[in-house]
């Protein structure tokens, strides 16, 4: 890999959506030129390799058991411009960092977190590297924490989150709308589907607790689901076993458990409503796949942003609480033409997904 990468894509593993939309990157940018080398690059493998792991385990713990604490530090780092200072564990991982660069020889870097992007931007304004910086923003979000001084461009959610960056001072053309970046299987037509012979006349609500996997364990939530007349429920558990087997030994004729899996773009085609977490990758998924989205208490500070973009674009509904959600389902169930509402508007967003102006500007800025 020394000295050979053309475009350097740095992520990290707090949620899968920083590494999805990386892969989503990747793949869009090969579509249109495949001798480009591309390679994805966990941030903080390169910044502490041995402590990465624990970190990542502390994060989930602290966004399963302690919201607030996390909410705290997100929206002091999204609403403070002058955060990121150099102090001195700042400085150390700094020279890693620039170490790191300096092996690989990167022509160009892509971030999807937003530290990485002032990690970077930082040792451009030192002047050890002058290559482009391309941060995309994970999140319908335009808080400070994501806007670098030293960035080339922006790849963004939507116009919304363009014009509030635009108040903040960022050149226009510097903001390019793309949608949150999905990979391929969630844009294309046709989907191979995997058997799960569901009944033709049933609402197919399909169930996933986003990246860290934050699904309730109790058994009576999945029980409720289980009762409500003319629905059929698909339960992606993904690494969480406990949970599958729990499911599993339930054995409930009107819900479906399925432990990890790549067909969650098929899974999706086949569903008409999706209850999740809002994380924003899962958000564009659901507008990829036309699927309406019914938002299970969402604490988390991007969730929470997520959650007004749902709401203010009518492609979905709110769930504070477990009785709120089974009304809310029951409600769907017997009036589908609330759904076609959603659907409709769902159709709209979709249109603004634009995955080849995402390959057009990173090539464009690769070869400048």
């Amino acid at each position: 890999m020394e000295g050979n990468i053309d475009i350097l894509i740095l992520t990290s593993k707090f949620g899968l959506g920083h590494i999805s939309v990386a892969k989503g990157i990747k793949e869009h940018i090969l579509d249109m030129d495949s001798s480009i080398n591309i390679e994805i690059v966990d941030v903080f493998q390169i910044l502490m390799p041995k402590l990465s792991k624990n970190m990542y385990k502390f994060y989930i713990d602290l966004v399963k058991k302690s919201p607030e604490i996390y909410n705290r530090f997100y929206y002091k780092k999204s609403q403070n411009e002058h955060l990121y200072t150099d102090k001195f564990f700042y400085k150390y991982n700094l020279n890693r960092l620039k170490k790191y660069l300096l092996d690989v020889k990167p022509k160009m870097i892509i971030s999807t977190f937003p530290t990485a992007s002032h990690y970077i931007s930082n040792l451009k304004e030192k002047d050890f590297f002058s290559m482009p910086l391309i941060t995309c923003i994970t999140d319908v979000v335009h808080g400070w924490e994501w806007i670098a001084p030293n960035c080339s461009k922006y790849f963004v959610a939507t116009e919304y989150v363009k014009n509030k960056m635009i108040e903040k001072g960022i050149e226009k053309q510097k903001i390019i709308v793309t949608g949150i970046p999905l990979r391929k299987e969630f844009l294309i037509k046709e989907k191979s589907i995997p058997s799960l012979n569901l009944p033709k006349d049933h609402l197919i609500i399909m169930v996933m607790g986003g990246g860290v996997g934050l699904l309730p364990e109790d058994e009576e939530f999945y029980r409720r689901f289980n009762e409500l007349g003319k629905v059929t429920t698909i339960v992606l558990t993904g690494k969480n076993r406990e949970l599958l087997a729990k499911l599993l030994e339930m054995n409930m004729e009107r819900v479906i458990p399925i432990g990890y899996t790549d067909e969650v773009a098929s899974l999706m085609a086949q569903s008409d409503i999706l209850v999740t977490k809002p994380g924003g990758i899962t958000v564009f998924e659901a507008i990829a796949s036309e699927l309406p989205l019914v938002v299970y208490n969402p604490k988390l500070g991007q969730e929470l942003e997520n959650a007004k973009f749902i709401a203010q674009n009518s492609i979905g509904i709110i769930a504070l609480d477990m009785d709120s959600l089974y009304s809310i389902i029951k409600d769907l169930a017997d009036n589908t033409r609330e759904i076609g509402i959603y659907k409709k508007n769902i159709g709209a967003l979709k249109q603004k997904i634009n995955m080849r102006v995402l390959g057009e500007e990173a090539i464009k800025l690769l070869h400048k």
